[in-house]
């Protein structure tokens, strides 16, 4: 890599000095069968000053949380905020609610997060002291988990099954709760290939059945537990494997049925401080069946709002949080056409952006987090529409929202000591056989550029030379 440099030093411009190192690496005998994508474009006079493969629709990864966040946050606006409502139907006598009590969510991505406001057991306790300041000491009815302004169907139907039961790939419902994961605690053994059996759930999952296969492996090889699990089953298998050692190693799992999941916590709080109620927990979608649901006239207890939406665009940017991306589309796709599936929300953003004059040939999404390996999109694609939000008026939050190169984020611990450190702000991106960086960056001339750089279907093992790669492309990006 330093001879690499010494000769491209040699070369004037730096532009021409960055042209040949991104040949370089395309030309890379573990990288060629592949893709090097790169578009830089002046955010102040619109010129392209890097298109390569520009126009090849690749696997974005995690920089798709970059269009996910701009069409949240110019769609809704930085002040918007989810509500969850506390609700009920029936008439309160004496103390006694005759009829339901719901939890009705709007799609909030941060309700119940440790990592914003009340976590989970706090937001739980605090529902509970409104439910009983309102006079409810017994419940005739049930407790009902509402997240129905969401589709039933809360996955994507391009994300892999391998994905689908792990905290990453946690689907998206209209009530979400503590990021949509649990953690499941295996027992060690100290020694290699015995069985680990499961030693609890935290928090609970109500009637949770396991199918566990999980092993011991060498001291140190880390997380290798790949959890199977669809939307509403209650049947969970585990396989993989966790590192020898003498406690508990937790794995983090997606939840099935969040809403049923809060409603259940919320029923054994209130009975844990006296409360009465006269039914067991139902999912929504079995009450329904059960009970010949029909929609009643509800009233409002209470009505939680969440921090500003640009507080969850910064938390999404800064670690990439799946969830929040993917709730964040659904939401503009529910604004724009009141319906969140997927398909129409993606379909939601591709009009808002081409309506503001984005070339969207080659932009083929499916999800909002990049995590489906089928969508794709162009370098300039992305370029194009970080360009285009520069002149949004939710601009300034948008640009804070994305962590900076050397400092924080996901990017913090790249090219530290460098003239990109501090000067970039960029979101990184990564899946199977692709890495990619895209965001803005001040040029030598004091121009704002806007960039992408996306390394795709590279040879299996090259993840570190890629992300190397990439990293000195971003230190001679800043000179230009």
């Amino acid at each position: 890599m330093n001879l690499l440099l010494f000769f491209f030093l040699q070369i004037s411009s730096p532009l021409e000095r960055l042209q040949k190192l991104i040949d370089s690496v395309q030309n890379d005998s573990e990288i060629r069968t592949g893709i090097v994508a790169a578009s830089i474009r002046s955010t102040q006079t619109g010129e392209y000053k890097i298109q390569y493969n520009a126009q090849k629709s690749v696997n974005s990864a995690s920089i798709l949380k970059l269009v996910s966040t701009a069409t949240a946050l110019s769609v809704l606006s930085p002040t918007y905020r989810y509500q969850t409502f506390l609700e009920y139907d029936g008439s309160i006598i004496d103390s006694v609610l005759q009829g339901n009590l719901y939890i009705r969510g709007t799609g909030d991505p941060s309700f119940g997060s440790a990592r914003i406001g009340m976590n989970f057991q706090q937001i739980t306790s605090f529902f509970v002291q409104k439910i009983k300041d309102f006079g409810i000491k017994k419940i005739d009815g049930y407790i009902i988990g509402d997240g129905t302004i969401f589709p039933e169907n809360t996955l994507a139907d391009s994300w892999i099954w391998g994905d689908v039961g792990n905290y990453y790939g946690a689907g998206v419902s209209g009530l979400n709760i503590n990021e949509n994961l649990y953690q499941v605690y295996f027992k060690q053994s100290n020694s290699v290939g015995n069985f680990a059996p499961i030693a609890r759930f935290l928090p609970e999952l109500p009637n949770l059945l396991t199918v566990n296969k999980v092993m011991t492996a060498e001291r140190n090889s880390g997380d290798n537990v790949i959890i199977y699990n669809t939307p509403f089953s209650n049947t969970i298998l585990t396989q993989g494997t966790i590192p020898a050692g003498n406690g508990e190693f937790s794995v983090k799992g997606s939840l099935p049925d969040p809403a049923y999941f809060f409603a259940f916590h919320l029923q054994k709080n209130f009975i844990s401080l006296g409360g009465d109620i006269a039914n067991p927990t139902l999912p929504f979608q079995t009450y329904k069946i059960q009970n010949g649901y029909y929609p009643k006239q509800r009233f409002q207890i209470y009505a939680y709002d969440s921090p500003p939406i640009s507080t969850l665009v910064k938390e999404c940017n800064f670690h990439s949080i799946n969830l929040y991306a993917d709730a964040m589309l659904k939401t503009v796709g529910y604004s724009i056409s009141k319906d969140a599936s997927f398909e129409s929300s993606v379909n939601a953003a591709k009009q808002v952006w081409s309506q503001k004059g984005v070339d969207l040939q080659g932009f083929m999404i499916r999800d909002g987090s990049g995590l489906s390996p089928s969508g794709v999109l162009t370098a300039n694609n992305l370029t194009d529409i970080l360009y285009t939000m520069k002149s949004d008026n939710a601009f300034n939050d948008f640009y804070a929202s994305i962590p900076i190169v050397g400092q924080t984020g996901t990017v913090q611990n790249l090219a530290k000591g460098s003239k990109a450190a501090g000067n970039i702000r960029a979101k990184s991106g990564s899946i199977s056989n692709t890495r990619a960086f895209a965001g803005y960056f001040t040029a030598s001339n004091g121009e704002l550029m806007s960039f992408s750089l996306i390394v795709n279907r590279y040879a299996d093992g090259a993840d570190r030379k890629v992300r190397k790669y990439l990293e000195e492309i971003m230190k001679l990006m800043v000179e230009i």
